[in-house]
């Protein structure tokens, strides 16, 4: 989990507010799936297909 908020530029409070459901910024929605090289709707469980529309 810290590689990935070191690797996204985030601090531990946003990734516990969007568990919460209280932090829905898209630009850190945006930067995780950039991280993790899946689309956003992946990680919002929307599809099931991790690869981005390219």
């Amino acid at each position: 989990m810290g590689e990935l908020l070191s690797g996204c530029e985030l601090g531990i409070n946003t990734i516990s507010k969007m568990a919460k459901g209280t932090d829905i910024l898209t630009q850190n929605f945006a930067r995780i799936a950039d991280y993790l090289d899946c689309s956003v709707d992946y990680l919002l469980g929307r599809t099931d297909k991790p690869e981005v529309n390219r």
